[in-house]
């Protein structure tokens, strides 16, 4: 048993974390600073929560499979999201976790959100997070914790921006970042996103990382979306497809999104192909 177990983790030395995102955001490959998003304020910017006025439960069930070589494992995620925006100040807790055989991560996110103007608003995420992954054949286990704020501002109906900090206090000094986002509708029925971060202590060539996204509307009711991205910093590159249904009450969205991460010793992770298949159901009221 003990043989088996040391030939697992010798031969299975990748299974990166990817950072959290949503169903929605994935399909986007994490673009939407500029957004006006509300169950995604604890992941991308909270300040955009601060323009709805009503509560939302969000549940997210999404799989994770990791390759490298030949060799590949699988991971059960599910995430939990309980928003409410029916006071003048807003908020939105939300709870991820992932797990294998052998890997087990959990994460808690705690956004805040107010106005500041009738176009603008201002907000600060917490997150909580454990992470476990397999880097040589080791069992590899990070805990830190991060603050976000964010700040948000409408220009006119069809043009927004948003502005985030990614860990200002460098608690995990590689995800540290500022981000700068943009968002465009065209026609009214085609979005366009565009983020752009970087760590401003780091080299831009080096530590910058860039995002964007579009967003179709059809018929009514639904939304077809794709996006890309590279983050050089994280030495990740993807990208990201999904479909939406968008209703008064109810919200539903399928996503696929592909990542490849290049090898560091720094960031102590392997050359892998990961893709994640997601779904999540949001309830409105």
């Amino acid at each position: 048993m003990k043989f088996t177990l040391v030939c697992l983790l010798t031969t299975f030395t990748f299974a990166k974390t990817l950072n959290f995102e949503t169903t929605r955001t994935k399909s986007t490959a994490g673009a939407g600073v500029a957004s006006i998003l509300m169950n995604e304020a604890t992941v991308t910017n909270p300040a955009p929560l601060a323009f709805f006025n009503l509560s939302s439960i969000y549940f997210e069930k999404f799989s994770t499979n990791t390759t490298i070589d030949s060799n590949s494992q699988e991971l059960d995620n599910y995430a939990f999201i309980a928003s409410d925006s029916s006071k003048n100040l807003k908020g939105s807790v939300a709870y991820i976790k992932s797990s294998s055989s052998e890997l087990k991560n959990k994460q808690i996110n705690i956004a805040l959100a107010s106005n500041i103007g009738k176009k603008s608003a201002a907000g600060l995420t917490y997150k909580d997070i454990r992470k476990q992954y397999l880097y040589n054949g080791k069992i590899i286990t990070k805990e830190y914790k991060q603050f976000v704020p964010g700040v948000f501002h409408v220009i006119n109906q069809d043009f927004s921006i948003g502005f985030v900090a990614i860990d200002p206090l460098r608690k995990n000094p590689e995800e540290s970042k500022l981000v700068l986002g943009a968002q465009y509708t065209l026609l009214n029925y085609i979005t366009l996103m565009f983020d752009f971060g970087a760590d401003y202590k780091e080299d831009l060539n080096e530590k910058s990382m860039v995002r964007s996204a579009a967003q179709i509307k059809i018929f009514n009711d639904f939304f077809l979306r794709v996006g890309a991205y590279e983050d050089k910093a994280l030495k990740e590159r993807g990208n990201g497809i999904g479909l939406g249904w968008v209703q008064p009450k109810l919200v539903i969205d399928v996503a696929l999104k592909n990542t490849r991460v290049s090898e560091s010793a720094i960031l102590q992770q392997n050359e892998e192909k990961i893709k994640e298949t997601s779904f999540s159901l949001a309830y409105r009221f």
